[in-house]
């Protein structure tokens, strides 16, 4: 696998082993760890603005490596040793690169850092929860008690 490949497998396998397409703060938190050589300058910088459909892009992705993370969950923790261990994360990793890179509009690189940034920046996570919460069906927010309509 050349190098390239790998870096980008290992972003996305870092997701595995965190269910729930609901919880992005958690999976960002746990997601993407700051490599040890990144400074704390670019650790602290403000986050990018991603528009409308750069996010519904990464959404997609999101959603599909969350399935993939799912599926091998069970067989990750059902693995005995190491080697089998190692083995379950190669093969989701790949799957999770073929899916984010399946999907239009975003990039591996772009998914990797969306999520890191998500992780800093409250309001990025938030947002991207909306949309998670769009796609999947469920609402942003619990819905407000409906007022009674006026009388007529």
């Amino acid at each position: 696998m050349p190098m390239n490949m790998k870096i980008r497998a290992a972003i996305l396998a870092t997701t595995l082993g965190f269910a729930g397409a609901t919880a992005l703060p958690a999976i960002a938190q746990e997601t993407m760890e700051a490599p040890a050589a990144q400074a704390p300058a670019e650790q602290t910088a403000p986050a990018a603005n991603y528009d409308e459909a750069k996010l519904q892009s990464f959404v997609v992705a999101f959603l599909q490596v969350d399935q993939i993370n799912r599926t091998y969950a069970p067989q990750l923790q059902e693995a005995e040793g190491e080697d089998a261990q190692n083995t379950v994360r190669e093969q989701a990793s790949e799957e999770m690169v073929e899916a984010v890179e399946s999907v239009d509009g975003i990039t591996v690189e772009e998914y990797g850092t969306i999520i890191q940034q998500a992780q800093t920046d409250p309001a990025l996570a938030e947002q991207i929860n909306t949309y998670i919460q769009a796609a999947v069906g469920q609402p942003a927010e619990p819905a407000a008690p409906a007022e009674p309509a006026p009388a007529q």
